[in-house]
């Protein structure tokens, strides 16, 4: 980090966190309605509510043909009223956690939980890619941000900035095969539901490159840490240094 920049807060007053996504990719020779009843009695996920999801529905066949359905969930459990929730699919296990945001500490100890499960209930898995994904989203009132200008960033065409309707996609490289991708919308681009107050939305990416493999619960537990500090670096730099100092929690 540039010396001119602030350290990162330990802690905002104010958080921009809507969604946490932890999602593993794997091969694995359990079939997705055993490792769903398998997981169901995972003790911390004893009493979740067991549901189907929308691509349920689709048969098997189509599912692996089309590269846009072969990672989508097809079950989930689901508990505090909905704010956790661990989908399950043929290739594919994610967790998912909603605001209020619980903080890493306590989010990196649920993700111990679904790590384990995954590699206790599975018969020899191969991951073959890992995402930790924040779904954010900035305000006037809480955050102090009405447009992208508010950013420590520019969007400039023929010397004129523009900021009252954009949307902006960037990647970064890092190390351990990993990258992230920064996307930056205002809610006039952003299809889904966009909490009413929002200004901007900041959705921070990070995942591991095609060719990752991992076959050991170790090697994702770090991966996991070492992803939640680059996620932590892309967002922070967009953030002006006034606007950390104002949010930083004392």
């Amino acid at each position: 980090m540039p010396q001119n920049r602030p350290s990162i807060p330990l802690k905002l007053t104010h958080d921009f966190i809507l969604e946490v996504v932890f999602e593993l990719r794997l091969e694995m020779s359990t079939f997705p309605e055993v490792l769903f009843g398998r997981l169901a009695d995972h003790t911390p996920w004893r009493g979740f509510h067991q549901d189907p999801l929308p691509a349920y529905s689709i048969p098997a066949v189509m599912r692996q043909t089309d590269p846009n359905l072969r990672y989508q969930p097809i079950l989930q459990l689901s508990g505090e009223a909905g704010r956790r929730s661990v989908r399950i699919g043929p290739n594919v296990v994610s967790y998912h956690r909603t605001a209020p945001y619980v903080g890493w500490t306590q989010f990196s100890a649920e993700l111990e939980e679904l790590f384990e499960g995954v590699f206790e209930k599975t018969e020899n898995p191969s991951v073959s890619r890992l995402g930790l994904r924040y779904i954010n989203a900035a305000t006037l009132e809480l955050h102090g941000i009405a447009e992208i200008g508010d950013l420590n960033l520019r969007v400039m065409v023929a010397d004129s900035q523009i900021g009252s309707s954009v949307t902006v996609n960037y990647m970064n490289e890092h190390e351990r095969d990993t990258q992230s991708v920064v996307r930056i919308a205002t809610p006039d681009f952003v299809i889904g539901t966009v909490p009413a107050s929002a200004t901007l939305m900041i959705d921070v990416d990070v995942s591991t490159k095609i060719g990752f493999k991992a076959t050991a619960v170790g090697a994702v537990r770090d991966w996991a840490e070492f992803a939640h500090e680059e996620e932590k670096a892309q967002f922070f730099r967009l953030l002006k240094p006034e606007t950390i100092e104002a949010l930083r929690e004392k």
